[in-house]
């Protein structure tokens, strides 16, 4: 009941508050400085899907907003198109300039392309500068039409009080709707870790293709929407200082945090206003005061807008937590099903074979981590890849997912898939798990597990409820769908591990990979891992995992193949290798005897 009464009084009330300038008729200066914060939080919210949310660092966001501001007015001034045709035409020319800078992100990381944003932003303020005939040169493009609702007051400013605000309010809207679907969850999976968002079929150049484009058109509209503010447009207003003051709304308002943006874009804008009484001094105090908010809030005014934009005026808050979900005895239903199709699943080396390396070899500098490396692994089997340290194992791993590119040829079915992306990879129904456990910790359980389901595109727009449903479906598998809304980064290692491995499974693919996925696990966990491979082998699925843990490895393995420095010494039956005498001279040191494990119930995993 108190959330069917605080929704409509927190609207009014918010509502209410951004009409007091134009209520108590606020000094038309004060309202162009508010205009401006309007537009800057709109060129901030383009940054923030950049650089917040993918996880790019940009700093030629004002080289943006100025290419998008002289669009808009070339189209007007030079073409006679109207401002509402203009602006447009200028957002989806400058989006254009963001799949450029999309194709550049892919081969430029880091550092060096805040560099390269930053050199470009002062290429651009060169050419505005020189480029006369174009741009006006220093003294900028004058006399551009502004835009005029006489209807709602005797200035500009009081005029496009409420428009501009709108827009801003549009523009949130939309990119909280962007933010939250499939395109948004694949962008928080590149900025926390891209390599396993690649992994697990996250086309990582088109994500930030799309963010930069995203970017860019946010930034244009900005640009156009203040040209028809002030009606001209100069070098002098689109330097690196702007877009650094840009990137300044983004950190403070909270990197990732739509809401926050806003509220950064507020304070740096019109707190440096409000401090010019103080004459010489106001920097210090903008400045001091800039600090202050980030040491009382290190997340950003974020912290505030999510809750002030998001829970309070929903009238709800995200659930931190379901009741906990019935534990399911997986080792009771792995035992039953791996007996009930045991019949189906081929015998080792009687069957066809799913995945075929052969001559694959990979250098590190000087180091051969893998020299002809070849072998076979069956339909429905299990096969263990084992060795001493630095013998190649995980390299083996990253070449038949694609993260890492070999000489040879890796083939899977009749496809070869050697040296392709590991989004191509995935797609063809591969799937792995890392050595150390890779969830990306700012997003749920559930965002984690939706991220790498492959839903079929669907005209009637159940897509997300599919994705939610699959994922739903293999936390559920592995006896975790209680810690569905979980952050990733609140997790034991434990409960990363299996919910790890719900990602890995919730497409049900042809060939999972597992790097030590014992590794962390506690006795029980470790005990029943080898029913969870059964059940899942039950399943259709093949596996090739690599293990330390001989005696797990020769439990629950088919066969086994032994790497050593790079090199293949021994492939067959665990018992027969475990006996081999080059292996034990390599890696074992002493014969392993078989220990048959009892079949376990499964433990509920730990809160």
């Amino acid at each position: 009941m108190t959330q069917t009464w605080m929704r409509p009084a927190a609207w009014t009330a918010v509502l209410a508050a951004l009409a007091l300038p134009i209520v108590l008729d606020l000094n038309s200066y004060y309202l162009h400085v508010l205009n401006l914060a309007w537009i800057f939080a709109i060129a901030a919210l383009g940054l923030q899907v950049a650089t917040g949310v993918t996880g790019q660092i940009v700093l030629g966001q004002a080289a943006l907003v100025g290419f998008g501001a002289y669009a808009t007015a070339l189209f007007m001034m030079r073409l006679s198109l109207p401002w509402y045709l203009a602006l447009p035409a200028a957002m989806l020319l400058t989006a254009a300039v963001g799949v450029l800078l999309g194709a550049v992100s892919t081969r430029i990381k880091g550092h060096y392309l805040a560099i390269v944003t930053l050199a470009l932003n002062e290429i651009f303020r060169m050419v505005a500068l020189n480029e006369e005939w174009l741009t006006g040169g220093p003294m900028g493009m004058r006399d551009i039409p502004t835009l005029s609702i006489p209807a709602l007051g005797d200035n500009i400013d009081r005029q496009l009080y409420f428009p501009l605000l709108a827009l801003c309010f549009a523009a949130y809207a939309v990119t909280v709707l962007f933010h939250r679907g499939r395109t948004g969850r694949h962008m928080r999976a590149v900025r926390d870790d891209e390599i396993a968002a690649e992994a697990m079929g996250v086309d990582s150049r088109r994500v930030k293709t799309i963010a930069f484009v995203v970017s860019s058109a946010w930034a244009a509209l900005a640009g156009g929407l203040y040209v028809l503010l002030v009606g001209f447009a100069a070098p002098a207003n689109f330097t690196v200082f702007e877009s650094i003051k840009m990137m300044l709304m983004v950190v403070l308002g909270g990197l990732g945090s739509i809401a926050g943006t806003f509220l950064g874009a507020v304070v740096i804008t019109v707190l440096p206003e409000a401090l010019r009484g103080l004459q010489t001094y106001y920097l210090a105090a903008f400045g001091i005061g800039v600090v202050a908010i980030l040491l009382l809030a290190p997340r950003g005014l974020g912290v505030v807008g999510d809750w002030l934009l998001g829970a309070f005026l929903t009238g709800k808050r995200e659930p931190v937590g379901e009741a906990p979900a019935a534990p399911l005895n997986l080792g009771a239903a792995a035992a039953a099903a791996a007996s009930a199709l045991r019949a189906h699943v081929p015998a080792p080396g009687a069957g066809e074979a799913l995945l075929r390396v052969r001559g694959v070899s990979r250098s590190f500098g000087g180091v051969k981590a893998l020299n002809e490396v070849a072998f076979d692994l069956q339909r429905g089997e299990i096969l263990g890849l084992i060795g001493p340290n630095g013998s190649g194992k995980s390299t083996m791993i990253n070449a038949c997912s694609g993260t890492v590119g070999v000489e040879g040829s890796i083939q899977l079915g009749s496809d070869r898939i050697d040296n392709l992306a590991p989004w191509t990879i995935h797609a063809r129904g591969v799937s792995r798990i890392f050595q150390n456990v890779r969830l990306w910790e700012s997003m749920t359980v559930l965002e984690n597990v939706m991220v790498a389901h492959r839903a079929p595109r669907d005209p009637a727009g159940s897509r997300e409820a599919c994705s939610r449903a699959a994922a739903l479906e293999a936390l559920a598998s592995m006896g975790v769908a209680h810690l569905a809304h979980r952050r990733g980064g609140d997790l034991s290692f434990g409960q990363s591990r299996l919910v790890e491995m719900a990602r890995a499974i919730v497409n049900k693919p042809r060939l999972l990979l597992l790097d030590e996925p014992a590794a962390g696990l506690r006795g029980g966990l470790i005990l029943e891992l080898s029913q969870i491979l059964q059940h899942l082998r039950a399943q259709g699925m093949s596996i090739l995992v690599v293990e330390h843990r001989i005696k797990l490895v020769m439990n629950m393995c088919d066969r086994v193949v032994v790497l050593n420095l790079g090199d293949k010494i021994a492939d067959g039956r665990p018992a027969e290798v475990m006996d081999s005498p080059a292996v034990i001279e390599a890696y074992l040191g002493e014969r392993i005897p078989p220990e048959p494990a009892a079949p376990l119930a499964r433990e509920p995993a730990p809160a």
